[in-house]
């Protein structure tokens, strides 16, 4: 499904983040605890105690009509006309029994419609490359096997790619990444966005040493995908930082244990949508919905927004927020939304309302919606239920159809909102009645509670089993 016949209640997906020459990240709660990790989405967790968010393929509704799809990457039903061929000690022209021995190279003398696979082995790092597809004739840069980008330590990027544009990285193993796992940008052309990138089956188990160190890390990136990843333990910076990025799609991925933040849409970013991914124990802010960006980096350089329709939907949130934080902050953001999520055991807060840019262009966070989720809490964990900071638009935000269920209060009656946030409507306070909460699996029982209980926010993509929601649709990241 092509963006355009989508529809723009979807949004798209917005991943930048500045570079040394990209953006600012002023502003983030900084600190941070490193934690265990969780499995990907489709897996299940097992003895570490996470959460079982795996499909349920027995389901008659498993595979989603094109309804309920989320748009299809540039790759779909994609023949390629030429491939290369990469091997660990190769040296030869690419060719099937002649492969390089490097990805860079391959890279260098692929044209559109090429398909470049790299067999299973530990490659160096790979720099600066500018790989140009077209449309419809993407290149494919694809692992056969356990590939491991080594990144070589201190003072090192995994991958870096400067104004890509129809392109697909697939199946890699990054590590040793001493500042970023990967770096993709527009090379600092901020009128000729990178665009059409697809990052798929990518594995970052840890990166950074204490500085702005993310592990995906995006300026001035359009119409891209971040899909199928497993990605955790970036020292400082956050899992996805986003900077001036329009149009994307962010799911099943599985984001854990960073030391700040989850993924960060700022700069100027819109049109995002944020779905179906696991965030698991992530200290800060699981989404960071805008941000605080130098002006100069900005993209487009005129932007009135941090973020805009930054859309975060049917995703599940376990933990998180030990270290100032919340599932989502709206800072800056226009017109986002946070729906059908389910969220468990939060700290802090559940929801923050901030403004970190001040300049005088900039509209003030307005216009929010927090609907059909489900907030599963400690009572003992959380300092307020939401935060509000001062030259914000509180009033404007809509709370609805939410279900709230207090673990450790017999007496709870439902969150306080305050802060100028108007008080939430036709909340639920009750047992969601998960299969086995403790256990690790937040489906839902048949006669949930939350059954058929949210009210219409637009079109919503599959669940967390890759199921389409009713209508009414079912509160939480699954439909029952």
């Amino acid at each position: 499904m092509a963006w355009r016949n989508y529809g723009c209640a979807l949004l798209a997906l917005a991943l930048a983040c500045g570079d040394d020459d990209g953006g600012s990240d002023a502003g983030r709660d900084d600190t941070g605890v490193d934690a265990p990790g969780v499995d990907a989405p489709g897996t299940d967790s097992g003895e570490d105690g996470g959460p079982d968010a795996g499909i349920d393929a027995s389901r008659p509704d498993a595979m989603p009509p094109e309804a309920c799809a989320l748009p299809d990457p540039i790759d779909t039903d994609v023949t390629f006309e030429n491939t290369l061929y990469v091997e660990v000690g190769g040296s030869g022209d690419g060719s099937e029994g002649n492969p390089f021995g490097d990805i860079e190279p391959a890279v260098a003398a692929a044209g559109p419609s090429t398909r470049i696979i790299v067999r299973a082995g530990t490659y160096d790092r790979v720099n600066s490359i500018s790989p140009q597809g077209e449309e419809g004739r993407p290149i494919k840069i694809e692992a056969e096997g356990d590939v491991i980008i080594d990144a070589g330590g201190s003072g090192s990027t995994g991958w870096s790619m400067s104004d890509p544009r129809w392109v697909v990285v697939q199946g890699f193993r990054i590590v040793n990444s001493g500042v970023h796992g990967m770096n993709i940008d527009d090379g600092g052309s901020y009128d000729t966005p990178g665009e059409f990138l697809v990052l798929r089956d990518i594995t970052i188990p840890s990166a950074g040493s204490g500085g702005n160190n993310d592990c995906i890390k995006m300026s001035g990136i359009d119409d891209f995908w971040v899909l199928e990843s497993d990605v955790a333990g970036c020292d400082r910076g956050e899992i996805i930082d986003m900077v001036g990025c329009h149009r994307g799609v962010i799911a099943n991925n599985a984001f854990a244990s960073p030391v700040g933040n989850g993924v960060q849409a700022k700069g100027g970013s819109s049109d995002t949508i944020i779905a179906n991914n696991v965030f698991t124990d992530i200290p800060g802010r699981a989404v960071n919905a805008g941000g605080s960006t130098g002006l100069e980096f900005f993209r487009p350089i005129d932007a009135p927004f941090e973020a805009a329709r930054i859309r975060v939907v049917s995703n599940l949130f376990v933990r998180g927020g030990t270290e100032s934080g919340t599932p989502i902050a709206y800072v800056g953001c226009d017109a986002c939304e946070f729906v059908n999520n389910t969220v468990i055991e939060p700290s802090t807060w559940v929801a923050r309302i901030l403004q970190e840019s001040g300049d005088a262009r900039f509209v003030p966070s307005r216009n929010g919606l927090f609907a059909n989720n489900i907030i599963v809490v400690n009572i003992a964990d959380i300092r307020s239920w939401f935060n509000v900071g001062t030259g914000t638009a509180p009033e404007t935000f809509t709370f609805t159809n939410n279900l709230w269920f207090a673990l450790d209060d017999d007496t709870f009656t439902g969150p306080l909102y305050g802060g100028g946030i108007p008080n939430g409507v036709n909340d639920i306070v009750m047992d969601p009645e998960m299969v086995d909460r403790a256990g690790g699996n937040y489906r839902l029982m048949p006669g949930s509670p939350a059954e058929g209980a949210g009210t219409d926010v637009g079109p919503l993509p599959p669940d967390l089993d890759a199921a389409c929601y009713g209508d009414p649709p079912t509160l939480g990241a699954y439909s029952l």
